[in-house]
């Protein structure tokens, strides 16, 4: 009998000490998880969006430029109107010390640069980038100053220019509407930089630009920046092939070798509308001021239709 009662409370023992243990690893993994986050989210950076805390990924932090102590970045947000959810990137900044980023806008913002102590940011209407408004605003918040409104995109380069283009829809289908314009990043001396060119046989460069090295880069084709620019400024084709003569529009009709030489006016300036129909046999049918008209491909025998 003792034997049995010995071997009996051995068995219980037994039993009882997995369960002791069960319950303080589980009380000591319930503890690290608690902790681990505790940590993990007091060193991590968050947005605060309407005063609710987000933790986002590094690769969710878009565009992240730093201005004396202020980082900025774009972080896309989802917000819900009338039943209708859309997400739009905004622009925040933060400190490092602090890790808690703020808006920066109250809209959207779908580009921005910055040049010495100065914040450039184009405030987009919410659902897609269109009808924007460029501002500039001092690292610190102060000094908020809008320089052109209506803009579709735009670009500073050398830390000198802004180069900017409208919405078209915006002012009409005037030259001066659809051209690439240049200002100092004041504002002051604002110009025309470049006019939009369509050619009869390669389309249109409205929105397809970037400003390099004094050029115009619309993809297929480079145009030279002028200052201001006058419609004869020098386009070269990336393939020139057999270098033969292109003919388009710029705030004149003109034509020209691929290669950009031998350029010579067929027609002169207008301030409205300019667009190529078709070239056939020597023709050219043309749009000019919302007139039709044809002209012979060397510039003689301009005829009105």
């Amino acid at each position: 009998m003792k034997s049995g009662r010995k071997t009996f409370i051995r068995n219980k023992d037994k039993k009882k000490r997995p369960f002791h243990c069960g319950v303080i690893i589980t009380i000591l993994l319930v503890f690290a998880l608690f902790t681990g986050c505790k940590n993990d989210t007091a060193d991590r950076l968050a947005v605060d969006i309407d005063g609710n805390k987000i933790y986002p990924a590094d690769n969710e932090l878009e565009d992240k430029k730093k201005v004396g102590e202020w980082i900025y970045f774009r972080y896309w947000i989802n917000e819900t109107y009338e039943d209708y959810e859309f997400c739009y990137p905004v622009l925040f900044r933060y400190k490092e010390e602090e890790l808690i980023a703020k808006r920066v806008n109250d809209s959207a913002c779908y580009s921005f640069d910055i040049v010495g102590d100065y914040v450039y940011y184009l405030d987009s209407t919410i659902a897609i980038k269109d009808h924007g408004v460029l501002y500039v605003i001092r690292a610190d918040g102060e000094e908020k100053r809008m320089l052109a409104n209506e803009l579709h995109d735009f670009q500073i380069v050398d830390d000198q220019y802004i180069y900017y283009t409208y919405r078209h829809d915006t002012v009409g289908v005037g030259l001066e509407g659809h051209a690439l314009h240049r200002m100092d990043l004041d504002g002051s001396g604002a110009m025309i930089a470049a006019y939009e060119v369509l050619g009869a046989d390669f389309g249109i460069s409205h929105f397809d630009y970037q400003v390099v090295d004094g050029w115009v880069d619309c993809g297929t084709f480079k145009m030279e920046l002028g200052a201001p620019a006058d419609g004869f400024e020098k386009i070269v084709f990336c393939d020139i092939g057999d270098n033969d003569w292109v003919y388009y529009v710029t705030n004149r009709l003109m034509k020209a070798r691929r290669d950009g030489s031998e350029r010579v006016e067929l027609d002169g300036e207008d301030d409205y509308h300019y667009t190529i129909e078709k070239v056939e046999d020597d023709w050219i049918y043309y749009v000019k001021g919302g007139e039709k008209y044809k002209i012979k491909t060397d510039g003689s025998e301009k005829t009105a239709m």
